[in-house]
């Protein structure tokens, strides 16, 4: 249960700060759907899944849904940008 508490303050006091673009992704909320992350990232329903599935993005399944915390797309995008955009 502390996990979860944890991770929850932490959604509600990060700031969305990529490439020194703030807040890009304000308009998500911070728990995310895979409808939201395929918007997020301008990506298809298969790779979503792909990235899910073979762990490159970390997510929470709940019984058969799958969320993304806001810190974890943030943590996936600086990931590949440090090791795409260097």
């Amino acid at each position: 249960m502390n996990n979860i508490v944890n991770t929850s303050h932490a959604l509600s006091t990060a700031t969305a700060t990529v490439g020194g673009n703030d807040n890009i992704f304000a308009e998500f909320p911070d728990l995310l759907t895979m409808d939201n992350l395929q918007k997020a990232l301008g990506i298809g329903r298969t790779t979503a899944y792909r990235l899910i599935n073979d762990n490159k993005i970390k997510h929470l399944r709940i019984g058969n849904v799958i969320k993304i915390p806001k810190l974890f797309l943030i943590d996936f995008v600086e990931k590949s940008c440090y090791n795409d955009c260097g």
